[in-house]
């Protein structure tokens, strides 16, 4: 049953892929507004988000879902969607931006997936089973010295900069990529050996990366605040910081 549902969601990402991509050829064509400083929305990021519900209606009907740009109201099992995750940079032409879709039951999350478009990666997970496409098993390292870092106006400054230098006095890399949901894909994957975000800005961000951790058996550890936001760890980043949750 696992294996039926990764491929329905392989399904979803990569028609949901397809379409974020070829809005991010035209960038100049994209209407833009401003949530808040430092927050952008787009025309891609409402449009993809209607994609990703009615595909999930239809593969997975009867579910709710809590979407970054549409919200939802939810109950014990719901999907988090975010339609581009890491938004600033899609808008700056950059690649590191990804689209993830996570399915939570009673708290936690069981089954979900991450596309980054540009970079022609994607993973899915679920139930102790993870699967990538476009990422070629021979180029995942024995050991990754790179931990990913978070970065938003909620974790004060001085947080953020002792959690970094923690993590150098480890002997390990920071690295900020500017979308959780690709992070924690390439935690998942191997290829970061961390990462951590106090106060994410929603499950949207997160579900997806942190299920397929799970699937990959990477430990994480998260805690959602009655405003929304995630404290978010996973892999090596737990034995360094001083997270407390």
């Amino acid at each position: 049953m696992t294996g039926n549902r990764l491929d329905l969601l392989s399904s979803i990402l990569e028609e949901a892929g397809a379409e974020a991509l070829a809005f991010f050829n035209r960038l100049g064509a994209r209407k833009v507004d401003t949530k808040a400083p430092d927050d952008f929305v787009s025309d891609a990021d409402r449009a993809v988000e209607v994609t990703l519900r009615r595909l999930l209606e239809r593969d997975f009907p009867g579910c709710d879902v809590l979407g970054e740009e549409y919200g939802g109201e939810v109950g014990a099992r719901y999907w988090a969607v975010d339609p581009i995750d890491g938004t600033s940079n899609f808008l700056s032409g950059l690649p590191f931006w990804a689209i993830s879709l996570g399915l939570i039951e009673d708290g936690q999350p069981v089954l979900g997936g991450v596309i980054a478009p540009v970079m022609g990666m994607m993973a899915v997970g679920g139930a102790g089973d993870l699967r990538e496409a476009g990422l070629s098993l021979d180029s995942r390292p024995a050991a990754s010295p790179c931990i990913g870092m978070g970065r938003n106006t909620r974790w004060p400054l001085a947080e953020r900069h002792a959690t970094e230098a923690l993590i150098v006095e480890a002997g390990l890399a920071p690295r900020i990529l500017g979308s959780c949901a690709l992070a924690l894909m390439l935690v998942a994957t191997g290829r970061l050996a961390g990462y951590i975000e106090p106060r994410v800005g929603g499950m949207w961000d997160c579900a997806g990366g942190l299920a397929l951790c799970r699937a990959a058996g990477v430990p994480f550890r998260y805690r959602a605040h009655p405003d929304g936001t995630v404290d978010v760890a996973a892999g090596g980043v737990l034995g360094l910081a001083p997270i407390g949750w």
